[in-house]
């Protein structure tokens, strides 16, 4: 059934900000309540870029946007490892993966455009 003015899909920023700013909200009351540790937000604060990157992900309406989505949670990824120092990588050995990154998203957003060009019955890809 469709609905005049209605549009599928629907315009997913008022669910990805909302989600965000309950997530932030869940996490001040946790931490004021002492339920996670005071120095949590010194060591995790990069999973909110991820977070950024999941939701822009989920509400990616173009390849360009897919991709920029997935450099974003590259680099809340690679900025998780630096702060961490998983794998013996700091920021000054780590910085590499910044172009891991990129060149994930620069993928990413190839692999979307093939794919929108092959539902719209495009058969050339250049």
């Amino acid at each position: 059934m469709t609905m005049k003015g209605f549009r599928w899909p629907p315009n997913t920023d008022g669910l990805i900000w909302g989600v965000m700013l309950i997530g932030l909200g869940v996490w001040f009351l946790l931490a004021m309540n002492h339920m996670v540790p005071e120095d949590a937000w010194h060591t995790w604060w990069p999973a909110v870029v991820i977070a950024f990157g999941v939701m822009g992900l989920v509400g990616a309406r173009d390849p360009k946007a897919i991709g920029s989505a997935v450099v974003t949670m590259g680099i809340g990824v690679w900025m998780l490892i630096a702060v961490h120092g998983w794998y013996g990588l700091t920021w000054y050995r780590s910085w590499p993966l910044v172009l891991v990154a990129a060149g994930l998203g620069s993928l990413a957003e190839w692999v979307a455009e093939l794919v929108t060009r092959r539902t719209k019955g495009v058969e050339h890809v250049g």
